[in-house]
């Protein structure tokens, strides 16, 4: 009797494992504050190794940056007021997104 409660438990529980989807990340950007000189930011785990790019309203490329991790600050502190694009790039992934310098 009691081989065959077990066996009973691990085909459901076998069952139930195979049926499980894998969960797909919620979003690839998550903007966390916005403020007059800065703006951070959170992007999914797979961006990890890739740059943040920092472009003017013309397209020109200003700044580079590594992105060790997945929160990550960029500030204008020192840059003209103005429209800015933010590119994360890792591999064919990429996640643009604009901020306004006042």
């Amino acid at each position: 009797m009691n081989k065959v409660v077990a066996l009973l438990f691990v085909v459901m529980l076998s069952t139930s494992f195979s049926q499980a989807k894998e969960r797909e990340p919620k979003g690839k950007l998550r903007i966390i504050t916005v403020k007059p000189h800065s703006i951070y930011f959170k992007v999914h785990q797979s961006f990890v190794g890739g740059t943040v790019e920092v472009y003017d309203a013309n397209q020109t490329l200003l700044e580079t940056e590594a992105l060790p991790h997945t929160h990550t600050m960029v500030f204008f502190d020192e840059k003209p007021s103005g429209k800015y694009f933010i590119k994360v790039k890792k591999g064919n992934q990429t996640i643009e997104f604009g901020y306004v310098h006042i």
